[in-house]
């Protein structure tokens, strides 16, 4: 029986990993020891604190050596390391304040890392912030003021909108489709019609930046006139010839050829002019005068 418990020692001895090194590493917010094993250590790691001690119990880590080691930290005074059997090994981390103390093992198993830092106390702000969070919120009265509030002023900003596109479309109609009086004088109409009849605007297409193309109606009949530089009377229409958009755009396009041949020698006209004013304003001085 007692060859076969040492054979089960001998056996989880085999398996324990073994304490190689071990580094402290002090900073002024913490205080790192780094423990250094010949294999991955699977063991568990338990703690229990004391009144001016932590101390962390980890099995299946074996070590030969009691350590006792000073440190010159306001975090942590001393560092013992004491090996229990069954490959048991205690660390004591003694200090004269209240610490925390975290252990993580490597990605590895390799490694244990053991960080000590001073507990943080709750902050005045942290402590506002707890007060805060326990002060009744608005009452459901006030919340149903604002939502009100809110209500009204998007009412109110919709009428605006609704307003605003109101008078834009009188605006529109009042400049595309009112009619406006015909002077007895003009040379488009007949001087023979009364002066109650009224001209009506339907369509108007630019050309360029200075002329465009105008249908008019006078009484039954329509006149399709280029305005601007010049006037020009381009065609007239009765019984209903043109009667939509479609047919203005067909009209329109009937005389463009039409339109462009005359703005080209309006254009030559005026450069021919141009040309002449400046070579008499220009001409060569003659010695013998």
């Amino acid at each position: 029986m007692k060859i076969f418990l040492t054979i089960i020692a001998l056996c989880i001895w085999s398996h324990a990993a073994n304490l190689l090194t071990y580094n402290v590493y002090e900073r002024t917010d913490r205080v790192d020891v780094m423990l250094s094993f010949d294999a991955p250590h699977e063991g568990a790691i338990s703690q229990k604190n004391d009144a001016n001690a932590i101390i962390l119990t980890i099995n299946d880590l074996g070590y030969d050596k009691m350590i006792e080691k000073s440190i010159n930290s306001a975090i942590i005074q001393e560092l013992i390391m004491i090996p229990e059997k069954n490959n048991t090994l205690q660390i004591v981390l003694k200090s004269d304040k209240q610490i925390s103390v975290v252990a993580s093992k490597t990605v590895d198993g390799f490694g244990l890392r053991i960080r000590s830092s001073i507990m943080q106390k709750p902050t005045k702000i942290q402590s506002s912030e707890a007060v805060s969070s326990t002060l009744p919120t608005a009452s459901s009265g006030t919340m149903d003021l604002i939502d009100s509030r809110y209500i009204i002023v998007i009412v109110i900003l919709l009428l605006l909108i609704i307003l605003m596109f109101w008078i834009k479309r009188r605006i529109a109609i009042q400049t595309h489709g009112q009619p406006v009086n015909a002077t007895p004088s003009s040379w488009l109409f007949n001087q023979k019609t009364t002066s109650a009849q009224e001209v009506t605007l339907l369509h108007k297409k630019p050309i360029d930046s200075q002329n465009s193309v105008v249908l008019f109606e006078y009484g039954s009949i329509k006149y399709l006139v280029m305005t601007g530089s010049s006037n020009l009377l381009l065609e007239k229409f009765q019984n209903g010839e043109v009667k939509d958009d479609n047919d203005f755009e067909k009209v329109f396009e009937e005389n463009r050829r039409r339109l462009d041949e005359y703005l080209k020698l309006q254009d030559s006209t005026k450069q021919n002019s141009y040309k002449e004013k400046a070579s008499a304003d220009y001409a060569p001085y003659d010695e013998n005068r």
